[in-house]
């Protein structure tokens, strides 16, 4: 599984040219656009669930679901 950091944009853009030529599909699981698609996708999720934890850090809230009622270790 690729990471931010190892994702290769030049290896990318090989395999997609390749794949093109192959006539594989564009999109879907398979397609040739998926590990881009892939890739942006969890960095727009990281980025939105950092920015979520942040804010909240911010306001001074505590980490609860709720607040209905309090938390015990049994």
């Amino acid at each position: 599984m690729q990471t931010q950091s190892d994702f290769n944009f030049e290896d990318f853009k090989k395999e997609a040219i390749k794949g093109m030529y192959e006539g594989k599909p564009l999109n879907g699981e398979k397609g040739i656009f998926a590990p881009l698609l892939k890739h942006f996708l969890e960095a727009a999720l990281q980025g939105e669930m950092d920015s979520h934890l942040q804010e909240s850090k911010q306001q001074g809230e505590p980490n609860r679901r709720n607040g209905k009622a309090t938390k015990r270790v049994k």
